[in-house]
């Protein structure tokens, strides 16, 4: 009997129905054979897998180099400098100088760049110092401004200043995978603005604190610190703690750490390793088309999938950009007209959780985008739009292949591991502002007097706010005037129930 195609199937059918046993196996044969036939592809695209593989070993990270590839010693990742860093990194005791007083020691580097939104910021607006909360009860970032923090010139709302507000009008990137990249911004102006000696990361680091209001200082008062500082710079040691712990030694340590954080725990990561089970059928198709049909490896290569190149895509503009009025991207820094509206092809890996996307924000998940570079119809008319941004011609599952690719097979999900338990100040992380500490579960709803219980004695310190000599003379008791009407009662309980858990 000759063996036709259909009557294999049937008996295959009929073996699963009899033998779920062998139906796994000829299903695992399908996928390693699909997996087989994409790592043969990618590897006649780009020639060698191994310019993907982002390395297990730390130790095997690139490291910062002079211009003859010999290693620049002061600037070498120990892991000593990459646990200071990451302590300082997270850390809300780094915020001392804010414009308003009282959002000091509220906001780290890490509120705008958590584990849980694939360190970016999880929101459209990046509100680090003057602003509150964290992430609501579904893990969604939920940061707001601070009301009543109006000491400066008025920004784009009534409520928003540019002195008191740390909040850029545009979208927060992330850390991830830094360790690759020359450029950590949109339109790369920190490898212009600060110190050209400096390499890349260190360099970018530096003009962040600068820009978000760090205070050496403030990290010198803090016992515990000095031990870890002296770790991390031993050659430093016997200097006194005024000049250990400077600008110059947290850059390096918070720049080492940075260096590390990378995602190299994903399926893709393990299709690379060679596990022909590490990704789904969807996924494997995903990968084939990345590299081929819809041509996105262009753009986005290397270990990080990403290039310190810039595109015009015609995308809309952040929120906080006046009607109107358009971002010149690269332009504002190269001063080359030809750069007008373009901005960095940005690292793609592991952003799953870490919507929304895109330089002004508009695209809320990563199929939104695929479909946006896909129908190649821009939100706005710019003269430089990319000759690169023509229609891909997907399919409808073919966008569903692509997705699943870039959404879950370049998804690590043990991101977790790069952030501390704890840091020395005790601060909440990795924001130490009221609502943030509820919404971190540093601090339980309920226990107005924060002795970590909610019991009679929450209502008790109710009682005595209520009255009006209390209020005046106690700063506790100011503390729980939730509604600013100077005094404490129901209102304040309500409208600490919306700020905690959102209008009900």
């Amino acid at each position: 009997m000759v063996m036709t195609h259909q009557t294999f199937r049937l008996l295959l059918i009929a073996a699963a129905f009899f033998c779920p046993t062998v139906a796994a196996v000829a299903g695992d044969t399908a996928l390693e054979q699909r997996a087989t036939e994409v790592r043969a592809y990618i590897a006649s695209v780009v020639g060698d897998l191994d310019t993907l593989v982002i390395p297990q070993d730390p130790a095997l990270l690139p490291q910062p180099t002079f211009n003859d590839g010999t290693l620049r010693p002061e600037y070498v990742t120990t892991p000593e400098k990459v646990e200071l860093g990451k302590l300082l990194f997270h850390d809300p005791a780094i915020t001392a100088i804010p414009a308003d007083p009282s959002t000091a020691l509220t906001a780290s580097c890490g509120t705008c760049h958590f584990h849980q939104a694939s360190f970016r910021a999880g929101q459209v607006n990046s509100l680090g110092v003057g602003g509150q909360g964290f992430l609501d009860e579904d893990g969604r970032a939920r940061r707001t401004v601070v009301p009543d923090t109006l000491d400066g010139e008025l920004g784009p709302t009534p409520d928003v200043t540019f002195d008191s507000i740390d909040n850029p009008a545009i979208l927060s990137l992330g850390i991830l995978n830094s360790v690759y990249f020359e450029e950590l911004t949109w339109n790369g102006r920190f490898f212009l603005a600060f110190e050209q000696d400096l390499p890349p990361l260190e360099r970018q680091v530096r003009a962040a604190l600068q820009n978000h209001r760090i205070n050496a200082d403030a990290i010198s008062d803090i016992p515990g610190y000095v031990d870890l500082f002296t770790a991390a710079f031993p050659e430093m040691a016997d200097l006194p703690p005024n000049e250990l712990i400077d600008l110059f030694q947290i850059v390096r340590a918070i720049a080492s750490y940075e260096r590390i954080v990378v995602s190299n725990q994903s399926p893709w990561d393990a299709f690379l390793a060679g596990d022909d089970t590490a990704m789904t059928i969807e996924q494997l198709n995903g990968a084939e088309l990345f590299f081929g049909k819809a041509n996105c490896n262009a753009c986005h290569t290397g270990p990080g999938l990403e290039s310190s190149t810039y595109h015009a895509l015609g995308v809309a503009e952040h929120p906080l950009i006046e009607n109107g009025e358009q971002d010149a991207g690269r332009a504002n820094i190269s001063q080359n007209p030809d750069d007008f509206f373009k901005f960095r092809a940005v690292g793609i890996r592991s952003l799953k959780g870490g919507g929304p996307f895109f330089h002004g924000g508009s695209a809320e998940t990563l199929e939104d985008v695929i479909r946006y570079k896909n129908a190649a119809i821009p939100d706005q008319m710019v003269s430089t739009l990319s000759p690169q941004f023509v229609p891909l011609n997907l399919t409808e599952q073919e966008i569903l292949n692509l997705t699943a690719f870039v959404r879950d097979g370049l998804y690590d999900p043990n991101l977790e591991r790069y952030t501390p338990t704890a840091v020395p100040s005790g601060l909440c992380i990795p924001n130490d502002d009221q609502i943030s500490r509820y919404d971190a579960v540093c601090d339980l709803y309920g226990d107005f007097d924060l002795d970590g219980d909610v019991d009679l004695a929450d209502f008790g310190l109710l009682q005595y706010c209520h009255s009006g000599d209390a209020f005046q003379a106690d700063e506790d008791c100011q503390m729980l005037d939730r509604n600013g009407d100077t005094s404490v009662d129901l209102l304040d309980f309500a409208t600490f129930v919306d700020q905690v858990t959102g209008p009900q």
